[in-house]
């Protein structure tokens, strides 16, 4: 491939890297006279022809991202059947090779870094695109500091069969939100995740999880809790451990509301008054516990008999079940509400209000 001209444009230089699904030339553009990446699909994805339709749809909307942050596509393209991408070339190396070298980084550099990620994340999210693919082999740093954040988008056009064919799931899910190991919906809170995985990697100059295989992996995103970063790290400040910690968090509900406020609260992290910050722990979102009135029989609601059913609701002398138990009386003739209150009114409620724990909630 070295030489060859793709669209009569861009001519091969060198070869610069290789992937499960491309591998990356370095190349000049022969119109504009610069350097730039070409991605070239491996010769078993080119002749699929829904992932290559979807491959260039994605590859387009990515294109319209303009940012500092972001590496910019330029043109996608199809020669005599290789399909193609061409890219911003960045004279620099990934974020994934400095921490192998260089093991944990200072943490003024987790932070900055941290920030700039966060940053190209936003505008992306902004226009309604989400990275699906966030990891320290997709971040690159140029030789004089600035982050670029590749491939957006471009995982989304990679099916999870492909992407199991190809291999490069064991690179990647190392990296995967819960709701991505799963099989869920992924959206933006998921990139949230998948940044706090890079986070902690730059504070550790490890992983959160390993294992012997991409599902022994997804088990551990799903089920444990890694190890904390200042345990990994001890000096690492504890307001850097909780914005790692908090876009780790197993619920999306727990981490930062979107990839601006995380990047709000790394570039406060290194202040003098947030190093020895409380522990982070996740708090009840909205402030509220569920409980469970007692039953109402549905004749008096029917009736119109108002006060009949405000003396069920307080007066009634049967307890009313705990969420997830069975309730002898007939399940015909009653009916339970279920409320969020604050917890500041929870210990004041009458008797006969039950909260339901057994469905993890807390009163």
């Amino acid at each position: 491939m070295i030489g060859k001209r793709l669209g009569n444009r861009y001519e091969l230089v060198s070869r610069i890297g290789s992937g499960g699904m491309a591998v990356v030339y370095l190349a000049k553009d022969l119109v504009l006279d610069r350097h730039v990446a070409v991605k070239v699909l491996n010769d078993s994805l080119s002749h699929d022809d829904n992932f290559v339709d979807r491959f260039r749809r994605e590859a387009r909307a990515a294109a319209r991202l303009s940012h500092p942050n972001v590496v910019n596509i330029y043109d996608v393209g199809e020669d005599d059947a290789i399909h193609y991408i061409v890219m911003e070339y960045v004279d620099g190396k990934t974020l994934k090779d400095r921490i192998k070298e260089e093991g944990p980084l200072p943490v003024d550099e987790v932070v900055s870094i941290g920030e700039q990620i966060a940053d190209a994340l936003d505008h992306a999210h902004e226009n309604g695109i989400v990275h699906r693919d966030v990891k320290s082999h997709n971040i690159m740093i140029g030789k004089r500091g600035r982050v670029k954040v590749a491939d957006f988008g471009i995982a989304r056009a990679t099916s999870s069969q492909t992407i199991t064919h190809t291999g490069s799931v064991m690179g990647s899910v190392h990296y995967f939100s819960p709701e991505q190991a799963r099989g869920g919906h992924i959206g933006e809170k998921s990139d949230i995740y998948s940044l706090g995985v890079v986070l902690y990697e730059m504070a550790t100059g490890t992983l959160p999880f390993s294992g012997d295989s991409p599902i022994a992996v997804a088990l551990k995103h799903l089920q444990e809790e890694p190890e904390e970063p200042i345990d990994k790290r001890p000096g690492l400040p504890q307001s850097v451990d909780n914005v790692i910690r908090r876009a780790m968090a197993k619920d999306p509900l727990h981490r930062h509301a979107s990839a601006r406020e995380l990047q709000k609260d790394l570039s406060t992290a290194l202040k003098p008054m947030r190093l020895n910050e409380p522990r982070w722990e996740p708090a009840d979102p909205d402030g509220e516990d569920t409980i469970v009135l007692p039953a109402i029989n549905p004749s008096d609601l029917a009736s119109g008999d108002r006060e009949k059913t405000a003396e069920t609701a307080h007066d009634d002398t049967e307890e009313a079940p705990v969420l997830g138990e069975e309730d002898p009386r007939p399940l015909q003739s009653k009916i339970y509400l279920v409320w969020n209150v604050p917890k500041k009114w929870s210990a004041a409620l009458p008797t006969g209000f039950h909260c339901g724990k057994k469905q993890g909630l807390s009163c």
